[in-house]
């Protein structure tokens, strides 16, 4: 069975949308996505007397022409942030709470579109597709993730593709930056071993966590002190496992074939846990590039793999 894997797109259109062809290009039999959807952050495009003026990346752009204006919101939505068109007086009369619903409103309206495309794509070339939700993936999202009619959430759940058992854990553990979807390491320990027992054939079932097991080549992120500012070592960026302790132990307790996920976006790369071949597709989703997993398993269980970008 040839299956393709990616995440951690964070609302950006153009990559995403490269995800929904993915299937058709590298004709593979299944499609997974392992968590993290949600754009970062909403940018305002502030209207002033006809001007449009915006900030992002460290720097602000000008649009004296309303028609240019959907090419701006292109570049925001392809940097995998929601553009919101807004004069400069009624950005100045927005309290926190009405901040709170733009947000939401902008992470609904998108992750629709993305479950239509995908839903529309992957059913017409009848390639299945388990999504999983991510750390910043709120829980208000569950019900658009559940409402595809061909796309399945795996979240929680064991699904049955091609006789491989597809077991799926979205979310993470705790962080500094207290994303909605955080769990306990007992609690990922308590989700992954009652999913586990259920598993009929270990050597036919493929873990779908999106955060990586600790203290391994998948899971080296920056470190972060309280105030969500880089630890810096000399002149460098601290590094150092920012993964989860109970999924390394469900890895080596269990052993399944094949272990994906995301989550730490810079450490793309193999390793093994075992007889386990494990993977994290990395992103560079602000560039409009999808980082990927192209995974080929053959009938005795061997587990060839390609790290794509394109």
């Amino acid at each position: 069975m040839k299956l393709f894997y990616a995440g951690d797109l964070h609302g950006a259109e153009t990559a995403f949308r490269k995800f929904t062809n993915a299937a058709k290009f590298y004709h593979a039999e299944l499609m997974i996505y392992g968590g993290d959807f949600t754009g970062k952050m909403v940018v305002p495009v502030v209207e002033k007397r006809g001007v449009y003026t915006c900030k992002y990346y460290g720097s602000t752009v000008k649009v004296k022409k309303s028609s240019e204006l959907p090419d701006l919101e292109r570049n925001l939505r392809d940097a995998g942030f929601y553009p919101l068109i807004i004069t400069e007086e009624k950005l100045n009369q927005l309290n926190e709470k009405d901040a709170e619903l733009i947000i939401q409103e902008k992470q609904v309206e998108v992750l629709k579109e993305w479950i239509a495309l995908a839903d529309e794509r992957f059913s017409a070339i009848d390639v299945p597709c388990i999504m999983i939700p991510g750390s910043v993936d709120d829980f208000y999202l569950d019900e658009i993730l559940n409402s595809g009619r061909h796309v399945q959430n795996g979240d929680g759940k064991i699904i049955e593709i091609n006789g491989y058992e597809i077991l799926s854990v979205g979310g993470g553990k705790p962080s500094v930056f207290k994303y909605p979807r955080e769990f306990s390491e007992e609690e990922l320990d308590t989700k992954i071993n009652q999913l586990a027992s259920q598993v009929k054939d270990m050597n036919k079932c493929i873990f779908n966590i999106h955060i990586p097991p600790y203290d391994t080549d998948l899971d080296q992120g920056t470190q972060y002190d309280s105030d969500l500012k880089p630890i810096l070592d000399g002149d460098s960026l601290a590094t150092g496992p920012v993964g989860s302790k109970a999924v390394r132990k469900a890895i080596e307790n269990y052993q399944p074939l094949l272990s994906l996920h995301g989550n730490v976006h810079e450490s793309r790369g193999v390793t093994n846990i075992g007889r386990t071949v494990c993977i994290n597709a990395g992103t560079d989703y602000d560039q409009g590039m999808l980082r990927g997993a192209l995974i080929d398993i053959s009938p005795d269980g061997k587990v060839n793999y390609t790290l794509t970008a394109g």
